[in-house]
């Protein structure tokens, strides 16, 4: 994380007038340490294919082609509703491992703020992608 903080603070220092009001970036908690750290006022999401990529690592997803639909429909969906309909599903279906719905709970469910299309709504960002790496930011003009 050091050598990330550095690197962040650097930017920081050297553009003080550029404060991102969103930044978008991969599941690396050193990373995200780093980047809550310098930009606290900020909003963290993370990108989708890396949440993705993520989940895919921890179950075969062959072989639980239903939970694995479910889980794609739970990242992308901005509805409120049917992402908690979704959520209740993938828990209370007894087909799916114990231990994915343990990881799901305790690696996202705790922070769905950053991933989930219901906390993305009426953000400019998004219209312009939905990969990681992307800042929004609002630049401080000597006149406000």
């Amino acid at each position: 994380m050091e050598n990330i903080s550095f690197f962040v603070k650097w930017i920081r220092d050297a553009s003080p007038e550029v404060r991102p009001a969103v930044i978008m970036t991969d599941c690396d908690q050193a990373q995200i340490n780093a980047l809550e750290t310098v930009y606290p006022q900020s909003r963290i999401f993370l990108c989708h294919w890396h949440v993705l990529r993520a989940i895919r690592s921890h179950f075969v997803t062959t072989a639980f082609e239903a939970l694995w639909e479910k889980i794609k429909a739970l990242v992308r969906t901005d509805n409120q509703a049917i992402f908690d309909n979704l959520w209740n599903e993938i828990c209370t279906d007894s087909s799916v491992p114990s231990s994915v719905v343990k990881y799901l709970n305790d690696m996202w469910m705790k922070r769905p703020h950053m991933w989930s299309k219901v906390f993305r709504k009426n953000l400019s960002i998004f219209k312009e992608g939905n990969t990681n790496m992307l800042i929004e930011a609002w630049v401080n003009h000597p006149s406000e």
